[in-house]
Formats: C-alpha cells, structure tokens, sequence
C-alpha cells in the first residue's frame, strides 16, 4: 500500500469513523479538566470522538483518532471477563498525548493494525488513556 500523506491518512480515518457511526469532532471547550495539557481525546459511550484542538499536527491527530477507533471496539459499559476489555460503566475514556510503544496486546495493537491500514507507522498509534470515575 502506498503511503498516504499525513493529511490523507486523517480523512481516512474519520471516513472510516464515519462509516462505524461514530462522530469525530474537535472538543468545544479546550480549557476543560479533561482536556489539559497532556489530553488529546476523550470517547464518549463508543459513539463520539472529541479530539483537542490544541493538536495542531495532522500525523498525531490521525494516531490519536486510530486509538480512539480502537478503545471504541474494547469499551464497555460493564466487566465482560473478556481480556482486554475496558470497563467504562460512565462511558467516557480519556487519551492522553503520552505514546506507549509496541503494545502486544488490546486496544494499543488494533490502534497500530487501524493506524497501518490508514498510512500511518503503526508503531505511532498507541497512547495511554484512563478511565475517569464520575459520580
């Protein structure tokens, strides 16, 4: 496969999240809590995908969106058992900026797998990310 210019691989990849139902958007409020210096997204119940606007460069909003594409297949709103999953009972996931690099397993891999098959280094494609407890 030819590589897709950074730019390129972004478009693809919100036309794939497009596909999935999912809406991609830039976070309205980039001096929220969530949202801080280290933040690069939040998944909200698997179907939105609020990415800071403070990422400026199209090659790490297009390996943040991977990951994001990638914790919406592992979300869940409850413990499955299943490894891998991500129990996220108030549905919000957060992304951080920080890279993890060559997961072998979980969302990590399939980031760096969505990432390959959008023209990106799938070794780029996997951040951190935590679940917040609301409530």
């Amino acid at each position: 496969m030819p590589a897709l210019s950074q730019s390129t691989s972004l478009a693809a990849l919100r036309s794939t999240a497009a596909h999935l139902g999912i809406t991609v958007l830039d976070a309205a409020d980039d001096d929220g809590p969530w949202l801080g210096e280290d933040s690069a997204a939040i998944v909200v119940g698997g179907e939105f995908i609020a990415i800071n606007p403070g990422l400026e460069d199209d090659s790490l909003r297009a390996d943040v969106l991977a990951m994001a594409l990638a914790i919406t297949w592992f979300a869940r709103p409850r413990e499955t058992g299943h490894r891998g999953d991500i129990t996220a009972a108030s549905g919000f996931i957060l992304i951080s900026r920080t890279r993890v690099a060559g997961p072998l397993h979980g969302p990590g891999k399939l980031a760096a797998m969505i990432a390959s098959q959008h023209g990106r280094d799938p070794a780029s494609a996997a951040f951190e990310y935590t679940v917040p407890v609301v409530g």
